[in-house]
């Protein structure tokens, strides 16, 4: 018979080829069947080729079970195998909806059927392979949620609610975890328990505290709720640890699945990531130890340091803490590891004890007593070197390495002997064993004395010559080290003041540190991650890069960090005892750079290569939605010279910015303290310390300024530091040995050669303090070198040797001589013409012609007066050399520079040096016998002096800074150079001089203060008209022209000018001009509109268009102002108008030209000095030209002198006296020391008016003189030792780095419990905490300080909020209200609304407001004791209130008997609707009917009925607002030291190149456009792990490293990363490349070839592999077999492998066009590997979004290269290890290829297997097909029942088959359908034959619907078809096993 024959070699199915042309072999479907299998029959054959199905699973474990009240089950989500170790280890996540536990409503807690409370747990599960068996064991419990109704919760209700509660009794504590929230709703939804505004409370303490009900759960906060109405709960864990989701998130609720190559073990680490959550890594044997169960959250396991065997964190640290628990947190798990927040602080010392001088002591150095007779040394005198037992007094601390000296003075000669103490006795502490170092030669045996005194040698400081901090950093359990701390302040304490030129180094710039202690390191438990088993305290110097390990303590080893288990004290937080200039270790240098470590928040995959952990598409960085500005000012304390305080160094720019910190200590970069303008531009915000400053300690006030946002918002800020920049080049201070006379106006400095080095000439020198004294000069005294000499120069070195003075006839003075046209005739003046621009000097008196000249010869004038009392007065001229010697007569000397009237002008300085100046007469001077002029020949000689010797010289100009602080120019050393008179004219009624309310009966000479116009009547009517008739001002009104009548005022000039009487043309001008005024220079500012805002002129409205046309035809006058206050705005003058006359068509056209020009001149000349001669008071003023000021009066802007012309009347232009020329002059008041006065201010008119010595009329003139200083000592040679003057360099230029300094620690933005200890500062001992304080308060414009006595302290914090003040000496006592001596009270006491002020002692100070008084509760209480509750407090109505007033003092009075009245004591804070804040009760007084209660602040208005106060009780317990970002911080940062004598040093010594203080360690900068950042396509990698060597820094992502790696954006983001050969291999969603790694790197030939290189990059070269083929977003789908990859391709419907050559779609072996139409139906696709089968898993699971096409999972098998089957099972993850392969469902872990359940059976369900045959042998053939027979094991036989049977006739019989096969039934292979084009049918069993199995085709049975009336005959015959409507000619064959019962399988 033809039989068609069918195998099964080509093992795998074919979806893609038409049915005709499959190839024999393949098969067109599969379920749970396997063809090639390396399983063998019992004689170890091989059975490839056949039909299978498929071994079942057992379940292995079951992981934590947590059913949701929605009755979703805990999935595993996860898996990972560690082959090395047989292990597999599995993640389970709770059914949390998407929203989170207290989304649960409370209707789903109740309606929950069967369960009264749900535990949330996440877990992770190891199982490992035993033998043929495995074991589970729970790794890892993270409990973070319990819910459930009141009768599942709840087991005691608080007896009393409305009393208040803090504790509750729950049915089983060990349910819960410390620090878990509690919600509490009842039926309405309304919340019952509530802190702080929040809507919970929290869980402080589990169990009673005495150790016995563990049920008892003690609360947050007081509650007054009725539990009894609550009718759910919700516990939440405020984190939860493990973070495993359910969900994905997405809307279609896809259960998440984490990839299996996200997870990674390297020994015995864990490490995931899962893209939305913190990277995290477990230690597994840790872990492991600390769970025991699946139900109870796992403990904090640490190795104990001995026996290194995990225990219990409670065995080394002391956790009976509210809020502690040794509950393992997320901080422990995560892959960033918490650097220390805070610096330590150091207490540093000048000595290392107190120990009093010459203490006593008895002690025979020399054994002279005959009891030591036998002794070796007996007489005998020690040497050095020998060994002694002393027994020292009860009161020396002596220590061991001490040298004392002993002295012996009560013998003939003193003795001294010096002895080191070498070791201590055990027994007796007063006896120590001690080397002697030095013996006395005169020690004898006769001189051998007993009776010595002691005294300790002091030793050597530490760190002499440096400037360092301290720090600290962290090592964990798993060897991971933090980043640095922020450092300490310096440890460095300076000398006192003494910078002195002999030395040429400032003493007080030493280190006098001998005595350093190092504590706070070992932050409280609170603050501490647990897991820190070792702190290394860090060293750096400024001068160094390196930074040094002092010691590092590890826990429970060191005695510094041991018997923490014990440790009650929160305020033990380490302390270390520095005994030497110790370093042991140097740390790795990259390290200083490691601001922090940049873990990424979340990263989507994971890898490790090369023993780092990388992290791919991943997100770093937060979104700030706000602008951030800092408000920055400076806080000056008075210097206390000589001794130097921390300072801010002046003369510098400062910029401040914040760095925000999330709890894991990410840092963003410096958000600098600027503003961005409108077009974009980014200013800065800096603020500068002026010099005015350097005397005193400065330091900077910050406070944050947001707008649009704050820190509310962005609840990932956890602190803030501050960071400051300063970028100015180092400076250096030199002292100053001697100034001298340069001879051109400049001096020369000389300083000490050692100094050379600080400066070169392009160097600016800046004056810090006086020469001769130690004041600060806060001018700006800044001097440009202008040259520089390393040996003194010529001019110095030249001593003037002075001969005898030779007179100089008055005709040779004064130029009488009438023959001589050149030569003025009139003497009167007293100025000595022929002196003057003459290039001899000449006269009638012989001079010497055998003078000795050994240098170069000069000359100078000297004039003398000798007065009625025979008193000598002198002046002198400047030096001139002399050309040549003038013999003919008259004989002299030529000069090579003349004279200036200045220079020899003697008359008038002589005459302001006279007590009477009528002796000496100006008409009469050239004739005064006692007045004559000389002339003194010098011969000067350069001579080297000692004093020149080790010094160089420093050229600078000279200015009056220098003249009075370092040349030592005193008041009243002025000379005159000239002398000018002054008139008045003003148009006021009376002198401008006057005022009604002024005495000026102490001013002598203002005899015209009073006088008017009419008084002083110079004028008749017809040179003035009217003028009598005042204007409303009471002005003149015809000095302009108001009518067009400008005769009047024509007739005053005319008449003044030719006025007989008048003695000046000068005058100072308060009279208007007729017309408006022409600028003369002055079109830079601004024209007529700035000269308003100069005080210059007023607006006078006049009615024609002549002048200048303002807005509203408004004409503009000059109207000058004489004398008044320019820019001052103290009330004193600043501003003259001087003002002359022109003359049209004379020479004097120019009024100020002439001898009038010198007057000009110098009142357009900066500085020029001039006074008054009437005033008694002889004030000096100065001019101002070059000062500024903007329009608007207020600021200042550049000018220069300022010339005004303007017309005096209506004239064509062609009279005289028409034209005024007027000049505006600004000055400034000098004082007495020579210098301006500060502030600066003007003429005084309420002491003396110099317009009050003349008429304003113009007719009578004042003297004014101008000046020069000269100094009483001149130039001066002399050195001073101890208050020379100090010069500061001037930095070259800043250096342009955009770079900040850390200058503070990390201070929180909100208070909690664990961070109100370090942010208060509080510490029971009072030298180590926070000095206490309150900021003033503020009333309208008076301002209160609180002054709080009793030096008060941070004594204690508790509960995040609340602080506890301490104050006095010894045993301090709470702050309390400190009453007067009657009893009353100030009101100086911290208040609700006060801002309190917390001074660290690292200088930082920090603060926050004060919300309420409370007190701790007592045993007894409604709440636990030590808790705080509100404290005492008494309301009052207001109906009882009889009085109330606004005043001082304000007034309550209250009637006798009222409720509470009794309660109020004084102290007590008053609060109420019309009481301002900070009141208090003053005083109380009984009256018998009232209390008269007195309170310390005015009322805002009167107290009104029914107004209620309350009075509140003052404890020194003060609750505090926990927003601190809100108040300003105070910087302990400084880079200087000041002395308080304006010199600030920041150098050791003020040594040239010597340390110097640095603005900090840590540094950090900008990024304008910083936020969150998803780098989708970046890599970034840790440090290296080494188990060997004990170092772990998969933590470390330190920035300063390249430590990135980008692929390309086009690529799509990276899904997934897998280390293979050392390369990564990247999966991006469109293309997947090689990274490579390892060292390795690939250079590019011209033809695109790869050649392998060596590199240092970890990350090197990214290498596409071919084919543009990605893994989509599907990385659950990879999957890896050794060098084999498995991944699907889900948009392009492809599933892909890659291998050693390259990636291969195995999608296209016959599943091609299945996958491409299937994937995309499919959100979620999971792979595993089956490495026994050798399969590919591939999971499609179904989602919402495609519901109904069902998880499938399909299979590849790389034997057969195709795809053999589907499974029935669909396991979220799995995985193999030790040739096993176990999958997941639900939480529930199974093992695969077991022989215990029936074939595929999976998670208990049984599935038969099938199989798809295609018949397509010859398939244009109709073929009948008669049976059907397969070889292989059993078939399917169906148990043969025998039944009765009727035939026709009626008979009944029993129907038997008289087989024998089918007795039983059989499960095995079965027909259950073969269709043809024709006919369908089946073939329900086999029997076998011959070794086969067979059986006919039975057709399905006709029935009316498949009655087919064309083929009644046909039986089997027609075409195998897959469908029927096909006409091919194939069979369709699908065979089941079927169960014993006949079951399908």
């Amino acid at each position: 018979m033809p039989q068609i024959t069918q195998n099964f070699s080509g093992a795998k199915m074919n979806k893609d080829l038409d049915e005709r042309i499959v190839p024999k072999g393949q098969y067109r479907d599969a379920l749970n069947i396997q063809i090639s299998t390396s399983d063998s029959d019992s004689s170890g054959l091989g059975n490839i080729g056949t039909v299978q199905n498929l071994k079942g699973n057992t379940q292995t474990t079951t992981t934590s079970a947590t059913v949701g009240h929605d009755d979703k089950k805990s999935k595993i989500i996860a898996s990972i195998s560690d082959e090395g170790n047989n292990k597999a280890y599995f993640f389970t996540a709770a059914p949390v909806p998407i929203e989170g536990v207290r989304s649960i409503s409370r209707t789903d807690i109740i309606n929950t059927s069967g369960r009264t409370s749900v535990d949330w747990i996440d877990s992770i599960v190891e199982v490992e392979a035993i033998g043929n068996g495995d074991n589970s064991e729970p790794v890892f419990v993270d409990k973070f949620a319990v819910t459930g109704t009141k009768a599942g919760i709840i087991n005691t209700f608080p007896s009393s609610p409305a009393d208040g509660y803090i504790q509750i009794t729950v049915l089983d504590g060990s349910k819960y975890r410390v620090g878990m929230n509690i919600y509490a709703e009842d039926t309405n939804g309304n919340n019952l328990l509530s802190h702080d505004d929040k809507p919970y409370v929290s869980i402080d303490r589990i169990g009673d505290g005495a150790g016995g009900n563990t049920n008892v759960l003690t609360l947050s906060a007081v509650q007054t709720a009725d539990l009894n109405n609550a009718v759910a709960f919700w516990f939440i864990y405020p984190e939860r640890v493990l973070e495993f989701d359910y969900y994905t998130g997405d809307i279609f609720g896809t259960i998440n699945i984490i990839p299996s190559v996200s997870l990674g073990i390297l020994d015995n680490l864990l490490m995931w990531s899962d893209g939305k959550h913190e990277p995290k890594k477990i230690n597994i044997d840790r872990s492991k130890a600390g769970t025991v169960n699946l139900t109870t959250h796992t403990k904090l396991y640490v190795n104990d340091p001995i026996t290194e065997v995990p225990d219990e964190i409670s065995d080394f640290e002391y956790l009976d803490f509210n809020g502690l628990s040794t509950d393992i947190k997320k901080e422990h798990i995560t892959a960033i590891k918490k650097a220390p927040l805070l610096p330590p602080n150091i207490e540093i010392k000048r000595s290392d004890r107190v120990i009093d001088s010459d203490i006593p002591i008895q002690v025979e150095f020399i054994k002279t007593d005959l009891e030591f007779a036998d002794d070796d040394d007996y007489n005998v005198i020690p040497s050095a070197g020998s060994i002694r037992n002393i027994e020292f007094p009860d009161s020396v601390d002596f220590r061991i390495d001490d040298v004392f000296v002993f002295s012996a003075s009560n013998v003939v000669d003193p003795i001294t002997i010096r002895i080191k103490i070498i070791s201590i006795s055990n027994t007796n502490p007063n006896l120590a064993t001690v080397e002697l170092l030095f013996i006395d030669s005169d020690l004898t045996v006769q001189a051998n004395p007993s009776n010595w005194v002691i005294n300790l040698e002091t030793k050597r400081p530490f760190f002499e010559a440096k400037f360092g901090r301290f720090g600290y950093r962290y090592q964990y359990e798993d060897n991971e080290y933090s980043s640095f701390s922020p450092w300490s302040t310096l440890a460095f304490l300076p000398g006192t003041f003494e910078y002195m030129p002999s030395k040429g180094y400032n003493e007080g710039m030493s280190n006098t540190v001998r005595s350093i202690i190092v504590r706070d390191w070992l932050p409280s438990n609170y603050t501490r991650p647990l897991d820190v088993k070792t702190i290394d305290i860090l060293w750096k110097t400024t001068d160094d890069a390196n930074v040094y390990i002092v010691k590092s303590i590890k826990r429970n080893v060191d005695t510094e960090w041991k018997d923490m288990s014990q440790n009650t004290d929160l305020d033990n937080t380490g302390q270390f005892t520095l005994t030497s200039e110790m370093i042991h270790k140097v740390v790795e240098a990259n390290q200083i750079l490691r601001a922090w470590d940049n873990v990424p928040r979340y990263a989507r995959s994971q890898t490790l290569v090369s023993n780092r952990v990388v992290y791919g598409n991943y997100t770093q960085g937060y979104n700030i939605p706000a602008n951030i500005g800092l408000l920055q000012s400076v806080i000056s304390k008075k210097g206390l010279f000589p001794n130097a305080l921390k300072s801010v160094k002046s003369l510098r720019n400062y910029q401040f910015g914040v760095v925000f910190g999330d709890k894991y200590g990410r840092e963003t970069p410096v958000i600098s303290s600027g503003y961005r303008t409108e077009d974009g531009q980014i200013m800065p915000g800096t603020s500068k310390v002026l010099k005015s400053l350097s005397s005193f300690s400065n330091k900077f006030k910050i406070e944050q300024s947001w707008t649009d946002s704050d820190p509310t918002q962005m609840p990932w800020m956890d602190y803030v530091k501050y960071y400051v920049k300063e970028t100015s080049n180092e400076y250096y201070n030199l002292v100053l040995d001697r100034s001298y006379d340069a001879g051109d106006d400049n001096i020369w400095l000389a300083f000490n050669s050692a100094d050379r080095n600080k400066v070169d000439e392009e160097t600016y020198l800046i004056l810090k303090n006086e020469h001769g004294s130690q004041k600060a000069v806060d001018e700006d005294a800044r001097y440009k070198i202008l040259a520089i000499s390393g040996d003194a120069p010529d001019y110095i070195k030249t001593e003037e040797r002075e001969f005898d003075l030779i007179e100089i006839d008055p005709i040779n003075t004064y130029g009488a001589d009438s023959n001589d046209n050149t030569i003025p005739q009139d003497v009167t003046t007293a100025i000595p013409h022929r002196l003057i621009n003459y290039k001899s000097i000449r006269t009638n008196t012989a001079v010497p012609t055998d003078l000795e000249f050994k240098g170069i010869p000069k000359v100078r004038i000297v004039a003398q007066f000798t007065d009625s009392n025979g008193d000598l007065y002198e002046a002198k001229s400047p030096v001139r050399t002399i050309s040549r010697m003038i013999s003919e007569a008259p004989n002299g000397v030529a000069i090579r520079e003349v004279y200036s009237p200045g220079d020899v002008n003697m008359y008038q300085r002589i005459l302001t040096q006279l007590p009477d100046a009528s002796e000496l007469a100006i008409a009469t001077a050239d004739t005064n016998a006692n007045f004559k002029y000389y002339m003194q020949l010098i011969d000067a000689v350069v001579e080297n002096k000692p004093q020149f010797d080790g010094k160089f010289f420093v050229k600078i100009a000279k200015d009056d800074v220098l003249e009075g602080r370092v040349l030592g120019n005193t008041l009243g050393e002025y000379q005159t150079l000239n002398t000018y008179e002054l008139a008045l004219i003003s148009d006021d009624a009376t002198n401008p001089a006057y005022d009604p309310g002024m005495e000026y009966a102490t001013a002598p000479g203002m005899d015209y203060e009073t006088a008017n116009w009419e008084t002083i009547a110079d004028f008749t009517s017809s040179n003035i008209a009217g003028e009598t008739a005042y204007d409303d001002d009471n002005n003149l009104p015809n000095f302009i022209n108001l009518n067009g009548d400008s005769d009047s005022t024509d007739s005053f000039w005319v008449a003044w000018s030719n006025n007989a009487n008048r003695t000046t043309d000068i005058f100072i001008d308060d009279v208007p001009a007729f017309s408006g005024f022409n600028l003369d220079s002055l079109d830079t500012f601004g024209g007529n509109e700035v000269l308003s805002s100069f005080n210059l002129y007023d607006k006078i409205n006049v009615n024609n268009d002549t002048g200048a046309i303002f807005n509203d035809d408004e004409v503009i006058n000059w109207n000058p102002r004489g004398l008044s206050n320019g820019s001052f705005s103290d009330g004193t003058e600043g501003q003259f108008i001087f003002s002359m006359i022109g003359r049209i068509g004379s020479t004097d056209n120019d009024p100020w030209s002439g001898t009038n020009s010198y007057f000009r001149s110098k009142m357009q000349t900066d500085k020029t000095l001039f006074r008054f001669r009437d005033d008694p008071n002889q004030e000096v003023y100065r001019v101002r030209t070059n000062y500024t000021q903007a329009v608007d009066g207020t600021d200042e802007i550049a000018t220069g002198p300022i010339t005004i012309t303007s017309k005096n009347f209506d004239n064509d232009g062609s009279s005289n006296y028409v034209d005024r020329v007027s000049l505006i002059v600004r000055f400034e008041r000098m004082g007495a020391n020579g210098e301006p006065v500060t502030p600066r201010t003007g003429l005084d008119t309420s002491v003396w008016d110099p317009r009050g010595t003349v008429k304003h009329n113009g007719l009578t003139s004042m003297t004014v003189d101008f000046l020069e200083r000269v100094s009483v000592n001149s130039l001066t040679e002399d050195s001073i030792s101890t208050t020379a003057a100090c010069f500061e360099t001037e930095p070259k230029e800043d250096v342009g780095l955009d770079i900040y300094y850390e200058a503070s620690g990390a201070i929180p933005i909100r208070l909690r419990q664990d961070n109100i200890r370090t942010f208060s500062g509080s510490n029971k001992t009072r030298e180590r905490a926070s000095k206490f304080s309150v900021e003033p308060r503020t009333y309208g414009n008076v301002i209160k300080e609180i002054n709080l006595t009793g030096n008060p302290f941070v004594f204690s914090s508790q509960e995040g909020d609340v602080i506890r003040i301490k104050k006095g000496t010894g045993t301090p006592t709470d702050l309390q209200p400190v009453l007067e001596g009657d009893g009353s009270f100030n009101g100086d006491f911290p208040a609700i609304n006060d801002i309190v002020k917390f001074e660290n002692n690292n200088g930082l100070v920090t603060k926050s407001k004060v919300l309420d008084h409370v007190k701790l509760a007592a045993t007894g209480a409604p709440v636990v004791a030590g808790y705080t509750i509100p404290s005492d407090r008494y309301t009052i109505s207001g109906n009882a209130t009889n009085i109330g007033m606004v005043g001082t003092p304000a007034v309550i009075t209250i009637n006798v008997g009222v409720t509470n009245v009794n309660n109020v004591a004084v102290g007590m804070q008053v609060t109420g609707n019309n009481i301002k804040d900070g009141t208090f009760v003053k005083s109380i007084e009984n009256n018998g009917v009232q209390y008269v209660i007195t309170i310390t602040n005015t009322l805002n208005t009167p107290i009104t009925l029914p107004d209620d106060y309350t009075f509140i009780d003052t404890t020194g317990l003060f609750k505090i607002e926990k927003e601190v970002w809100k108040y300003s911080v105070e910087l302990g940062w400084f880079n200087c030291y000041s002395f308080g004598n304006g010199v600030e040093s920041d150098r050791i010594r003020d040594d040239f190149n010597a340390p110097q203080i640095d603005n900090g360690v840590k540094v950090s900068s900008t990024f304008l456009n910083y936020g969150e950042e998803k780098k989708t396509n970046g890599m970034i990698f840790s440090n290296l792990y080494n188990s060997t060597s004990g170092v772990n820094g998969l933590n470390e992502f330190n920035m300063a490293e390249k430590i990135t790696k980008d692929v390309n954006t086009t690529y799509g983001s990276i899904q997934a990363m897998y280390a293979r050969d050392n390369d990564v291999v990247v999966f991006t969603e469109d293309k997947v490349m090689k990274v490579q790694s390892g060292g390795k790197d690939a250079l590019f030939n011209a033809d695109g070839n790869a050649q392998l290189t060596a590199s240092n990059r970890v990350l090197g070269t990214t290498i596409p592999f071919a084919g543009d083929y990605g893994i989509s977003k599907n990385p659950q789908s990879l999957a890896v077999d050794s060098y084999r990859m498995y991944f699907t391709d889900k948009q392009r419907g492809a599933v892909l492998r890659l291998s050693g050559n390259g990636i291969t779609p195995i999608s296209d072996a016959g599943m091609k066009n299945y996958f491409r139409e299937n994937l995309k139906f499919h959100e979620s696709i999971s792979g595993s590997f089956d490495g026994i089968n050798d399969e590919y898993n591939l999971t499609l699971h179904d989602t919402t979004k495609f519901s109904g096409f069902g998880d499938k999972t399909i299979s590849f098998n790389e034997k057969s290269k195709g795809w053999i089957s589907f499974k029935s099972f669909t396991p979220l993850t799995a995985t193999c290890f030790a040739d096993r392969y176990y999958s997941v469902k639900d939480n529930t872990i199974w093992k695969h290829y077991s022989d215990i359940p029936s074939r595929n059976s999976f998670y208990g369900v049984t599935t038969p297997s099938e199989i798809e045959i295609l018949f397509s042998d010859a398939p244009n053939t109709i073929k009948s097909f008669k049976n059907i027979n397969y070889e292989g094991t059993q078939a399917k036989v169906d148990q043969f029942t025998t039944y009765p049977v009727t035939d026709a006739a009626g008979q009944l019989f029993t129907v038997n088959d008289s087989e024998y096969y089918n007795l039983n039934t059989k499960q095995g292979w079965y027909v259950s359908s073969i269709t043809t084009n024709e006919q369908t049918g089946s073939v329900p069993e086999f029997i076998e034959k011959e070794g086969k199995w067979f059986n006919y085709i039975v057709g399905d049975t006709t029935t009316d619907s498949n009655l087919d009336t064309s083929e009644f005959s046909v039986q089997g015959i027609g075409e195998l078809l897959a469908n029927p409507t096909d006409t091919q000619t194939e069979s369709d064959i699908i065979i089941q096993p079927v169960d014993a019962n006949g079951d399908n399988l």
